[in-house]
């Protein structure tokens, strides 16, 4: 199994470093590029090539329309966006597809990002 890159997009410290020590406990994930300022994020998106761009709402609308048009141009990489509220979090990848993971344990969370992307 290879290892799925990770960006993580929060403007919350805190929460960056919880995400950075639980995604370091997994075997097939690394954090690539910790993006705490959202207009940064197309720049490392296209730098590091993630499989994985974990977004704490709200960001700009410039910016969620980059990543739609970025979703259209590049379906291989999963948008995890969670709510600012922290009670839900969603999935998006190929413009068309959209998943709610609100009820995952972190296991089932681990393991989502593991696991392969043609799969999902």
């Amino acid at each position: 199994m290879s290892i799925n890159r990770i960006i993580l997009a929060n403007n919350s410290r805190l929460l960056l470093e919880m995400f950075r020590h639980v995604l370091k406990q997994a075997d097939h994930l690394e954090v690539v590029h910790e993006v705490i300022n959202d207009k940064d994020l197309p720049v490392a998106i296209q730098r590091f090539c993630p499989e994985w761009v974990i977004v704490s709402l709200p960001i700009s609308n410039s910016v969620l329309n980059w990543i739609s048009a970025f979703m259209q141009a590049d379906p291989s990489v999963r948008f995890i966006f969670l709510s600012p509220d922290d009670h839900s979090m969603i999935m998006k990848w190929q413009m068309t597809s959209e998943e709610d993971l609100s009820n995952l344990s972190l296991k089932e969370f681990i393991y989502l990002l593991e696991k392969d992307l043609q799969h999902i």
